[in-house]
């Protein structure tokens, strides 16, 4: 008799949970170095807030103030945006904290420069007079192409509804490198608006709020982006969404290992997401 061995037994396929959403923002991050997203967005692990990080937010929350009032007729007077500020500055540095200052002087001259580049752009041509289209809108929109809905918080949107994302930064920008680098996130505000109204923005903007020591608000603009634009961002976004299902995580070294946080921890990798 002829022995016959048992057929292989097929081991299932896993099956991979798609992520409820994908915002530009995760996006970026997990194409930028797939393991910092997984400390820093999957596992959560805690970090204190960058000096950096602490200020945008701080100014972004003046901003909302100032185009809330407008829109809505509130307080938009520089002293009530001042006031806003100060606030949110020290609300911020207590219930999300801590900051990573490296001392008390380092923390005044941060709080300084976020009230300067705030009045910066009171006093600047590009500041919003007229009554916004949105302040601070969230959109979660079916994409074609997309596995999962887009998400986004757009800063402003103008009446014309071209979205404007703030930005701060403590030197002057290249246009071309700023568009270029945020190409994907205001591509993204283009796909969403165009699924909410039907529309196409005229362009998409950047404000950058400089901290120089005397503050610049310098804005950049980008056309409306065509079927290639749009399609190549649609794959990008997908490729994140199809990495974090499938749990794929790893190093990927370059010039952003010189500040990241999870450092340590990424020195600790051995192979797999564990």
């Amino acid at each position: 008799m002829i022995a016959v061995a048992d057929p292989p037994t097929k081991v299932p396929d896993k099956v991979h949970a798609l992520p409820d959403h994908i915002s530009p923002t995760a996006a970026k991050d997990y194409l930028g170095c797939s393991l910092r997203f997984f400390f820093g967005r999957v596992l959560a692990i805690p970090q204190a807030t960058s000096p950096a990080l602490h200020l945008g937010k701080c100014v972004h929350a003046a901003l909302q103030h100032y185009h809330l009032a407008v829109w809505r007729g509130g307080d938009a007077s520089p002293e009530a945006v001042t006031q806003a500020y100060e606030d949110i500055f020290m609300t911020m540095e207590r219930d999300e904290g801590p900051v990573s200052w490296k001392d008390e002087k380092a923390r005044n001259k941060a709080h300084a420069d976020g009230l300067r580049v705030v009045a910066a752009y009171l006093d600047s041509p590009g500041v919003l007079k007229e009554s916004p289209k949105a302040v601070e809108v969230f959109l979660r929109e079916e994409i074609d192409g997309l596995s999962v809905p887009l998400t986004g918080a757009i800063d402003l949107v103008r009446q014309d509804l071209v979205p404007v994302d703030f930005k701060t930064s403590a030197s002057k920008p290249d246009p071309a490198t700023a568009a270029f680098d945020h190409e994907l996130q205001l591509v993204c505000y283009q796909l969403m608006i165009e699924k909410a109204t039907g529309k196409t923005p005229p362009a998409l903007d950047l404000l950058f709020l400089v901290k120089t020591k005397t503050p610049q608000v310098i804005p950049v603009s980008i056309a409306p982006a065509d079927e290639h634009r749009k399609q190549r961002a649609v794959k990008m976004l997908e490729t994140a969404v199809q990495g974090i299902a499938e749990e794929r995580f790893h190093p990927q070294p370059g010039m952003h290992c010189s500040w990241c946080s999870f450092r340590n921890e990424c020195g600790k990798w051995k192979g797999d997401a564990a």
